[in-house]
């Protein structure tokens, strides 16, 4: 029996084109180093106290030593990361210092029950285009928790420059961030 693999949607032959991309950089550590700086800045400016990003995966800028940084400069500041709660996400505090366990997809969430409503929200892109649309990895869990949500937080794209792409070809579903920051600068 031969057994025929389906050919792969645009969107996916994209994904899995920009996660080798990503994971590619030969200057990576240098452009790592520029766009956590970068994001680090611009935190700084927001008058926000609650803050969710994103336990890095698959070559993703790792957040976490900025927003153990961040933490550190006010005690009524609050981190979290997200945790799949059925189609939705939720968002769980976490310190450097959290226990953790492994969550959906192997990825780590803190070890709480504790959920927190963050006013900015840094996620993270495997492509994003010119109007600040993102592609991810197609579970669609940022699109359905920023749809529900009645109170939409500040959602701001984190990426590589090599994710930048002309179009990801919006579907009614994607939800449009309201900036994106790569090495080189903020859409």
């Amino acid at each position: 029996m031969n057994a025929t693999i389906p050919p792969q949607s645009p969107r996916q032959a994209a994904r899995v084109k920009l996660i080798a991309l990503r994971q590619a950089q030969p200057d990576r550590a240098e452009r790592e180093r520029a766009l956590v700086a970068r994001v680090g800045r611009w935190l700084r400016t927001m008058p926000t106290k609650r803050v969710a990003f994103y336990w890095p995966v698959r070559g993703e800028p790792d957040l976490r030593a900025t927003l153990a940084s961040w933490l550190a400069e006010d005690p009524q500041r609050i981190a979290a990361l997200p945790v799949v709660n059925g189609k939705l996400l939720e968002f769980a505090p976490w310190s450097q210092n959290a226990p953790m366990r492994e969550g959906d997809y192997g990825i780590a969430v803190p070890a709480t029950s504790d959920r927190v409503t963050p006013q900015v929200l840094l996620i993270p892109c495997v492509g994003i285009d010119a109007q600040r649309y993102r592609l991810g990895y197609g579970g669609g869990f940022y699109d359905r928790t920023l749809g529900a949500q009645a109170v939409r937080p500040v959602t701001v794209g984190i990426a590589f420059d090599v994710a930048r792409i002309a179009s990801i070809a919006a579907q009614p579903h994607d939800v449009r961030l309201d900036l994106a920051i790569t090495e080189s600068g903020v859409l």
